[in-house]
């Protein structure tokens, strides 16, 4: 009997260290399954995010490889005619400032490429500089010019209702906003079409800022 009663000790003694090694086992097995779980999420997360980094990318160099054929094409249009006028120097000197004028826009347009970091980012960097207003309309439309003669359009732009003219502003943001309109205006007016650019100063009730109204037509 009382070797009975060990060998009954012993079983449920190995029965109770075998159910404790279960419980551990399984205690393991929910924290790896948890740990897995987390790991799953959080390559979800980091997949999510790079799809997303990549269809950043995707959109931005797609709308600069729009942006970047405008000057490209002032340049090549503006130094074909310096090329087939070459003999005359005053029309040399002012194709040549027109290539310089595309080439400039064109320059800030591929540093903006260059940028990895804030393409990847997402973020969009605004540089406030001060600018004279009526040098913006001069480069639009000797970047345009191009396109507009190729269409043998007319471009207008009317700025007699702007007071003030010395203003701080991101250059290469406005320039791309616009360019990309009067392109697109180009674009769908038919040949010998007119595009009017008007600008209006709005009353502004904010002491030291301005508010302009662009209507491209």
């Amino acid at each position: 009997t009382m070797v009975m009663c060990l060998v009954f000790a012993m079983i449920l003694l190995i029965i109770l260290i075998l159910l404790r090694k279960a419980r551990k086992a399984e205690e393991n097995m929910a924290i790896l399954n948890e740990e897995l779980q987390k790991s799953h999420e959080d390559l979800k997360m980091a997949l999510v995010s790079a799809e997303r980094a990549n269809a950043a990318k995707t959109t931005f160099l797609n709308n600069m490889s729009h942006d970047i054929r405008t000057p490209m094409n002032a340049i090549i249009g503006f130094t074909a005619l310096a090329t087939a006028h070459i003999d005359n120097k005053q029309a040399v000197k002012d194709y040549l400032e027109k290539i310089s004028v595309s080439s400039s826009h064109l320059l800030s347009l591929i540093n903006d490429v260059l940028d990895m970091s804030r393409i990847e980012s997402g973020k969009m960097v605004i540089e406030e500089k001060e600018v004279y207003l009526p040098d913006i309309f001069h480069d639009l439309r000797v970047i345009v010019q191009p396109n507009i003669t190729a269409k043998q359009q007319e471009l207008f732009i009317n700025t007699q209702d702007i007071m003030t003219e010395n203003i701080v502003t991101d250059k290469l943001r406005l320039n791309q906003v616009l360019l990309n309109i009067i392109s697109n205006a180009i674009k769908f007016t038919p040949v010998g079409g007119i595009i009017s650019i008007t600008v209006q100063e709005k009353l502004c009730s904010t002491e030291g800022y301005a508010s302009f109204e662009f209507r491209i037509k």
